[in-house]
């Protein structure tokens, strides 16, 4: 989970139907968006809805459902009925659709095709109770509520992104189902929804003051999105904690400011700050958010299965991954010699590493975050093999041994280690705990509203 920076600024979507003006959706009692790098206090009328591009940078995609679906190219205002299975070839040209019949039909470039399983009512569309399984769409073999948009990107090679829009609440149980065990906990269930949400509506606001196209990912850049769920404990959660957001603060304008809700699966007794892990520049001010540094306190997540563990690399293997990194980072350590030593250079309150000095057999050093370190160690490198379970560095909160060729590295926790700690959160529900008390040691200072 957690995109750290922007996408490249693409024009707005013009999302209007013959039937009624989508775009109302996206702005039913939602306030303005004014420009700048803070975070703005967002109230809705309505539940808003939430756009997740569940395909990027695809030749081919396939798109099945309801045998009639509804289709409008965004260069006209009338929709029109076509038969369906459907798929979209992406070309320098633009894109090419088939329908079940066989006919293509060709979209010029800059012309973006809006899919809906049926005709729908503007209160069906403004309401996550009106999605049924039957009125999903299949992209590519999985289940996507709400429409799809299909988007060129022609003068990037002529491929095709999908995005899926959907209510809100249609979207949440669709990331929770994915983030937890559906073992885990009603509680923890709870806590994760209001997480998810509150994420996706800090990133919509982003997205849509920036005139994206798209609001969030559904992968592991922002949060992990599986379509349409189905798992009972994920819907009632999401119904239970329906339009429950985390804010900035408890008091004035940032009552209203949804929390960019970092989390990761397993903080390890040792937490992180966001502004040690993320950027702070203007650009990303809100990881400077003072409920999202760190303050000790009590851990919960003992069971987890990497909440100590060890991997075993050779150093030439290191080498050339932290090479590789620095050099798609354009970071110093590209010109680094083989590796020698590592060691931390600064710990915070709660004994987490900071930064490490990495030295090389030149006796070069270099600086790294503790994040840094992880994702170069983990970063793709010519002629590495591909990383699995028992050889991926889980955290940057680790230390090497070195003997020989060999190193040893021993870590606690999986993930940055900012804000929410899953595991924490299954570990307090087994205990008892509510979601607002979860919130409350994994959020410090942050407030909690009903945004709609």
């Amino acid at each position: 989970m957690i995109r750290a920076a922007m996408q490249t600024t693409v024009r707005p979507l013009a999302l209007v139907f013959a039937l009624a003006t989508v775009a109302a959706i996206a702005l039913a009692g939602c306030s303005v968006f004014e420009s700048g790098p803070k975070s703005r206090p967002v109230a809705f009328k309505e539940e808003p809805d939430i756009r997740v591009r569940v395909k990027k940078d695809a030749i081919l995609t396939r798109i099945e459902g309801p045998t009639r679906m509804v289709i409008r190219p965004s260069t006209v205002v009338r929709a029109e009925a076509v038969r369906g299975p459907l798929t979209f070839r992406g070309t320098v040209n633009g894109m090419v659709m088939t329908d079940a019949s066989g006919r293509e039909r060709e979209f010029a470039p800059g012309t973006d095709v809006e899919i809906l399983p049926r005709e729908m009512s503007e209160a069906e569309r403004l309401s996550s109770d009106a999605y049924k399984p039957g009125d999903a769409l299949v992209v590519d073999g999985e289940t996507q509520p709400g429409f799809l948009v299909i988007h060129p990107r022609s003068s990037e090679g002529g491929v095709i992104d999908v995005i899926a829009v959907m209510p809100m609440e249609t979207y949440v149980p669709g990331v929770i189902s994915r983030e937890l065990f559906a073992t885990w906990p009603r509680q923890a269930f709870e806590c994760q929804a209001v997480a998810a949400r509150s994420y996706a509506l800090h990133e919509r606001e982003r997205s849509r003051r920036a005139r994206e196209f798209f609001d969030v990912e559904s992968t592991t850049k922002d949060q992990v999105f599986g379509g349409l769920s189905s798992l009972p404990v994920a819907i009632e959660a999401t119904r239970a904690t329906r339009g429950m957001i985390i804010t900035e603060g408890s008091t004035g304008a940032l009552a209203k400011a949804p929390l960019r809700t970092y989390y990761s699966s397993t903080c390890g007794g040792e937490q992180a700050s966001a502004r040690d892990v993320f950027p702070t520049t203007a650009k990303f001010i809100f990881n400077a958010a003072k409920p999202l540094q760190v303050q000790k306190r009590d851990h919960f997540c003992q069971s987890a299965s990497r909440y100590r563990w060890e991997v075993r690399r050779t150093d030439t293997e290191l080498t050339q991954r932290i090479r590789a990194w620095g050099q798609y980072a354009g970071n110093p350590v590209k010109n680094m010699g083989r590796l020698v030593e590592c060691e931390d250079l600064d710990r915070n309150i709660t004994g987490r590493p900071i930064r490490y000095l990495i030295t090389d057999d030149r006796r070069q050093t270099f600086k790294l975050s503790g994040e840094e370190l992880r994702n170069a160690c983990n970063f793709a490198a010519p002629g590495q093999p591909e990383l699995t379970r028992e050889t991926r560095v889980n955290s940057g909160n680790l230390e090497m041994n070195f003997a020989g060729s060999s190193v040893l590295i021993r870590g606690k926790g999986f993930g940055h280690g900012v804000g929410m700690c899953q595991f924490c959160a299954k570990g307090m529900a087994e205990k008892g705990w509510d979601w607002p008390s979860m919130m409350k040691l994994f959020y410090p200072g942050a407030g909690v509203t009903k945004a709609y």
